[in-house]
Formats: structure tokens, sequence, C-alpha cells
């Protein structure tokens, strides 16, 4: 039997690919497994199925690409759930082109573009990852969980940000 690993922030994406009989560990705890399904900036000395967490639609695309490689029987309904948020969000996008935003790491970055939004460095507000040190105190500045403090469920913690987002950023329209 194939030994697979994962961390906590994939672990849910498994689950919803249908994927058993896998290990969760922390990102320095990653060794010994014939694969390991990580987030794609995760560093890994073992082979890695890579996949990325931070839109619906690379929600969506992650859970395809594991039942693809291990032949999993997908979870339908909360497939139709992540598909209903995708086509909710880009009906929105025409709206939002409007505000510009600056940005400060790769993960918001996506979802930023996902959501429509325009990436400038002219900007409307900025919006920082938790774990960077910047002055966040200016009402123009929107700080957005990374990994501590977001739900465990991956529909959850997405939609956590885009509503997050949404809020702060459509202020101005």
């Amino acid at each position: 039997m194939m030994k697979i690993i994962t961390t906590p922030m994939c672990e849910d994406v498994l689950r919803i690919s249908g994927l058993t009989g896998y290990k969760v560990v922390k990102p320095d705890e990653i060794k010994d497994a014939d694969i390991a399904i990580l987030l794609s900036e995760t560093r890994s000395e073992i082979p890695k199925l890579s996949i990325k967490l931070n839109t619906f639609s690379q929600v969506y695309e992650s859970v395809l690409k594991i039942q693809s490689r291990f032949n999993t029987e997908i979870n339908q309904e909360e497939m139709e759930i992540i598909k209903n948020l995708i086509d909710e969000n880009n009906e929105k996008k025409d709206n939002r082109k409007a505000t510009k935003v600056k940005v400060y790491s790769n993960f918001l970055k996506d979802i930023i573009l996902d959501m429509g939004f325009t990436i400038d460095d002219d900007y409307d507000y900025m919006v920082v990852p938790d774990y960077l040190d910047i002055e966040a105190n200016n009402e123009d500045c929107i700080v957005i969980p990374s990994h501590k403090n977001v739900s465990k469920s991956i529909v959850e913690r997405v939609k956590n940000r885009y509503d997050l987002l949404e809020r702060k950023l459509c202020m101005k329209q």
C-alpha cells in the first residue's frame, strides 16, 4: 500500500477528493512516505503532488488532480458547492476592476486577481498576510489570515478570505 502524507492545510482537499489512507504531518515532519500531497510552495525531499488552494478554482482543480492521480470517488455535493462559489465570484468580477490593490504575497495575489480587482502600486487598499510585519494600523490596509486562525475546512477558509476582502475592498465603490 502506498504511504501518503499531507499537512493540515491540505487535509480537507484530500477528504473532498475521496482519498483515504493518508497521514497528516506538520510541515517539518514531511518524510518517510511514497508521496506527499502539499501546497506548491512547500519544499519536500520526497516525491510530491503539488496543489494550490488559494482560490475556489484552485481548490476545484486540486480535487480533480488528486482524483485523477489516485482514481478516487469525489464528494460531488462539496464539488457542487465549490462550483457555485466559482460562478458567484465570476459574476461579480466586472464590478471590481476599478478598485486598485497593492498585494504583499503570492497567495493573496492569486485571490485578488481571481476576484477581479486590479493590482497596482498606486493603490486604494493594501492587502497583507498576517505573517508579515507591516504596519497595519491604517484603514487602507487589510490583514488576511494565512495559517493561523483559519478554518480547517478549505471551502470555509477560502470563503472567509473572499468575504473579508469583499467587505473591505468594496467599501469605496
